[in-house]
């Protein structure tokens, strides 16, 4: 099956994680980089989960999952210890019409999370459709050298001479040249050019 890529928008809806151990803790980073409205649904969470709800950047409810509790959210994942638990949130969220994923089971997933270089709004996914997680993070290391922190402020500057762009040309092959031209070129503060 081949998946049909895309980014989300999470700033307006309800996100459900199941779980609140070490790998909650791991999706959780990706999630709350977006969603602003995030429920974390476990008896028990690690301190830093513990510490992002006194911080106010989710709610914890302590408790079990039970039937009905995955209701309602727009992204549910379920990172229990327990295949038979996120099985279980995984087919209600599905039943509901929820994008699901049950962590590292790919055929309980309505879509797979991702190894992402992350610079600001710049934002490269790598997926390999569940096949294997270990080469994904392993093309992730390499584009992160490749791609270094100097590519967010640049992708920043070019979302903001693009926008002046459009306002002061007309649509057509000038302005579409322009912002080409202005994408080819290498971050200012390249740090591969450095001391050579």
């Amino acid at each position: 099956m081949t998946l049909y890529p895309i980014f989300l928008k999470l700033e307006d809806r309800r996100v459900l994680i199941v779980g609140g151990g070490a790998i909650a803790e791991q999706k959780l980073e990706a999630v709350l980089r977006s969603a602003r409205d995030v429920t974390v649904l476990a008896p028990r969470v690690s301190e830093r989960i513990e510490l992002w709800a006194s911080q106010g950047l989710l709610k914890h409810v302590a408790a079990e999952y039970r039937a009905g509790m995955a209701q309602g959210f727009f992204l549910v994942i379920a990172a229990t210890d327990s295949a038979t638990v996120n099985r279980a949130v995984y087919d209600e969220a599905i039943r509901c019409g929820t994008l699901a994923n049950a962590v590292d089971d790919p055929d309980y997933c309505s879509f797979y999370a991702p190894a992402v270089v992350e610079r600001g709004d710049f934002q490269i996914a790598i997926s390999t459709g569940g096949a294997s997680p270990a080469l994904a993070q392993r093309v992730r290391r390499e584009l992160e050298e490749e791609f270094g922190p100097e590519y967010g402020p640049w992708t920043a500057w070019l979302g903001r001479t693009r926008s002046l762009l459009r306002r002061a040309l007309p649509p057509g092959e000038r302005r579409k040249e322009l912002l080409h031209l202005l994408a080819h070129a290498r971050p200012l503060c390249d740090n591969k050019t450095e001391g050579r």
